[in-house]
């Protein structure tokens, strides 16, 4: 399975970042960005305790793949339900759950040095 390094990774975080930020500052009634916010803000987050040798950190996948869930069906339904929001923030949910996919792994980490 195709695994991204953890420095793009965390900078694609960081991109998904600025746009849900953007996205509030534009559409500040909607909950969708805010959501979209937390998941890649957790997904950037969690890559710290990550890079600990010996630490268990299984809970945080568990984390953002729960968050990542909740983000897209809070977005799905601000688009599809209210109309307050265009299909952007449902994209930016799923990419969230994309990258939890190519997440580097410890074992990768330590293949790379």
């Amino acid at each position: 399975m195709i695994r991204l390094a953890r420095r793009p990774h965390r900078l694609l975080h960081l991109v998904c970042m600025s746009l849900a930020c953007a996205g509030i500052l534009a559409e500040g009634h909607a909950v969708a960005p805010w959501a979209c916010l937390a998941l890649h803000g957790l997904g950037l987050w969690s890559h710290g305790p990550e890079s600990q040798p010996g630490r268990d950190t299984d809970f945080l996948s568990i984390l953002r793949v729960s968050l990542g869930v909740v983000a897209c069906l809070v977005c799905a339904g601000q688009h599809w339900v209210i109309g307050a929001t265009g299909p952007e923030y449902l994209l930016l949910s799923a990419f969230g759950l994309g990258l939890e996919w190519v997440r580097p792994t410890a074992d990768d980490i330590a293949k790379r040095g």
